[in-house]
């Protein structure tokens, strides 16, 4: 006639368990470490133009050309690939506003909006 509820129950809970398992599948995951040659890399990097360079200099290298210091490695990809998925647009907000351990404007008091532009897409883009 009907279903039971022990058999019901017990359905429900085979699409709880199936849906828990795709969303753990979704869930991000963290990128992989860089490697000594990347964070050699990431230190010597610098912008080409000398203005941006030296406002990466007094403010993104301390952070970004160091694997132990949470920042998203200079140029490796893996550490920016989720960022870069939500837009260039939401990062820089991230920048002028502050996220997480970085303080709102990056710790570029007389940064633009373009230069935090660029000094993004430097960070993010491939080493030059």
């Amino acid at each position: 006639m009907g279903k039971t509820w022990p058999s019901v129950l017990s359905a429900l809970g085979v699409v709880a368990a199936t849906v828990l398992l795709v969303l753990l599948g979704l869930r991000e995951r963290a990128p992989a470490a860089p490697g000594p040659a990347e964070v050699a890399r990431a230190e010597r990097a610098r912008p080409a133009d000398a203005r941006l360079a030296q406002r990466y200099e007094q403010a993104c290298v301390l952070c970004h050309a160091r694997a132990d210091s949470g920042a998203p490695l200079s140029h490796h990809a893996p550490s920016w690939e989720a960022r870069l998925a939500r837009g260039l647009p939401a990062l820089v907000q991230s920048v002028q506003n502050g996220k997480g351990g970085m303080p709102a404007g990056g710790l570029c008091a007389d940064c633009s909006p373009q230069d935090y532009d660029s000094l993004t897409r430097f960070m993010s883009g491939p080493t030059p």
